[in-house]
């Protein structure tokens, strides 16, 4: 599984600041933090550069041979074999071919030593044009590692076990597919990089920008200024606003025309005795007699 996501020291993978132990003859060490972007990462080189990424994993050999020609800009005198990035000590043995017959020397790597040819040329464009590892490009490598060391595994096992000589073929077919494509994503990832940007100085209009960091540590975004804690104490009262009357005094002036009003009396207590009235007369006035029926 290691192969796949990396370990905590791997420089692809997660943070760039989680590396406890840097390799000092890595080049990719410089840009762990800043650097430049590809113009396209080997997951979408097929959708990016259809072309070159058929071609480069038909042709490995050939492409192989044209991609270090042009990255070195047809100055054979600073080639080396796999650049000295691949085993520097052994490779260091044929430094008398790479002086003498330069052509001659590319075309065995890139013969016998395919993958190696492939990457050196990746990693010499990183280093001398400062771009940043893709985390997705070295998930890509670590898938296609991981096969071919599954495939030699099965074809080992299938020596003793003649059952497992089915499975060992199916592997080993399959992590034939797996190197193809791998091959065709990288050469056309860089084929596409040097399409663009002949040399190092044309990269004038392309800064270089920092590497994104995870939430945890991400640091604070320039021109942003972090929110305040809390909130400032609030003025007590109002300032007196000018160009205004002073408000009014209290109460109402009286009105002019009218006396002012003496308040009002207050309510009688009581009530006032009742008149009493005359008692109803006696009887029926004379003179008139009540009927009779």
């Amino acid at each position: 599984m290691c192969l796949l996501t990396g370990g905590k020291n791997d420089p692809c993978n997660g943070s760039r600041k989680d590396v406890e132990h840097k390799d000092p003859n890595d080049p990719r060490m410089q840009f762990l933090e800043q650097g430049r972007e590809w113009q396209t990462d080997m997951c979408h080189a097929p959708c990016n550069a259809p072309l070159p990424c058929c071609i480069g994993g038909i042709c490995i050999p050939c492409c192989a041979c044209y991609l270090r020609h042009k990255s070195l800009q047809g100055d054979m005198k600073k080639y080396k074999c796999c650049q000295g990035y691949i085993c520097p000590q052994i490779m260091g043995n044929f430094s008398s071919c790479e002086e003498s017959c330069p052509e001659v020397t590319l075309c065995c790597e890139a013969t016998f030593c395919e993958s190696c040819a492939i990457s050196s040329t990746r990693i010499y464009l990183q280093e001398e044009r400062q771009i940043m590892t893709d985390e997705c490009d070295i998930r890509i490598i670590r898938f296609n590692n991981m096969m071919q060391i599954l495939s030699c595994i099965c074809n080992i096992l299938a020596i003793f076990f003649e059952e497992l000589q089915a499975i060992a073929e199916c592997i080993d077919f399959i992590a034939d597919i797996v190197y193809i494509i791998t091959a065709g994503c990288m050469q056309a990832q860089t084929y596409m990089e040097l399409d663009k940007f002949p040399t190092k100085d044309d990269y004038k209009d392309s800064p270089i920008m920092a590497q994104p960091q995870s939430v945890g540590g991400a640091p604070p975004m320039q021109g942003y200024a972090p929110p305040q804690q809390g909130y400032a104490p609030q003025q007590q009262g109002y300032a007196p606003q000018q160009g205004y009357a002073p408000p009014h005094q209290q109460g109402y002036p009286p009105q002019q025309g009218y006396a002012p009003q003496q308040g009002y009396a207050p309510p009688p207590q009581g009530y006032p005795p009742q008149q009493g009235y005359a008692p109803p007369p006696q009887g029926y006035p004379q003179g008139n007699a009540p009927p009779r029926y």
